[in-house]
């Protein structure tokens, strides 16, 4: 049975939580989210958030951060049952939203943000995320206005996406390397004929003098 992956872009005290192993509470939190599934908007999105936290993790925001240290409160465990009306990146967006929501309670009632906008934000501090929704109501920003408000600001903070730009000089180490891992078994090879030919020496000498060259060239730079 194929699942269908809801999201939720059409509207916008702690205790220890029950283990997973225990099908009546998979149970109760599935036929909560089914009833929910009929709703809209924003409150839709914080009524799944809440019967998440609640239902796994003893309405905690702390052991939902933490849930990879907690294996029994797997989310992905709940989205994996057939008659899980949602799937794990929106369940895990509405449980974000709601703990966003119950940090700066002023966006729900708001006329402009929604679910969406809430969500985009996430992955920024409490407070820069409290001024960018802030903001965003304020100036009726959309939520791509706000997905490149983010972008902006966690590169000031000094993050970027994918791998640093390299050095002038670890390009050259880096090909170097690379040669050198390839002039490696080729020289190996060559040294374990058991005669070289006229042909062979002819052919050979000049790469030889080429290297020695080289070699010359790299010692004499770092001289």
């Amino acid at each position: 049975m194929v699942q269908v992956c809801r999201d939720f872009s059409d509207g916008g005290g702690s205790q220890i939580a029950p283990r997973f192993g225990k099908d009546r509470a998979l149970d109760r939190v599935v036929q909560e989210l089914q009833e929910i599934q009929r709703g809209t908007g924003l409150e839709r999105t914080l009524a799944v958030g809440k019967a998440v936290l609640s239902g796994f993790f003893g309405g905690n925001p702390q052991l939902w951060r933490d849930r990879r240290r907690n294996k029994n409160n797997s989310i992905r465990r709940l989205a994996e049952r057939p008659d899980c009306p949602f799937c794990k990146s929106a369940l895990n967006e509405a449980v974000g939203v709601y703990v966003a929501v119950v940090a700066l309670p002023c966006v729900r009632t708001s006329g402009h943000i929604t679910a969406s906008h809430i969500a985009a934000p996430l992955v920024l501090s409490d407070q820069e995320r409290s001024d960018v929704l802030e903001r965003a109501e304020r100036e009726r920003w959309s939520v791509r206005e706000i997905k490149q408000q983010v972008v902006a600001l966690r590169r000031t903070n000094g993050e970027r996406r994918g791998r640093p730009t390299a050095s002038d000089q670890e390009r050259v180490l880096t090909s170097l390397k690379s040669v050198s891992s390839s002039l490696g078994p080729a020289v190996a090879q060559v040294t374990r004929l058991p005669r070289v030919s006229g042909s062979t020496r002819s052919a050979l000498e000049p790469v030889i003098a080429e290297l020695s060259r080289q070699v010359a060239s790299l010692e004499q730079w770092l001289a």
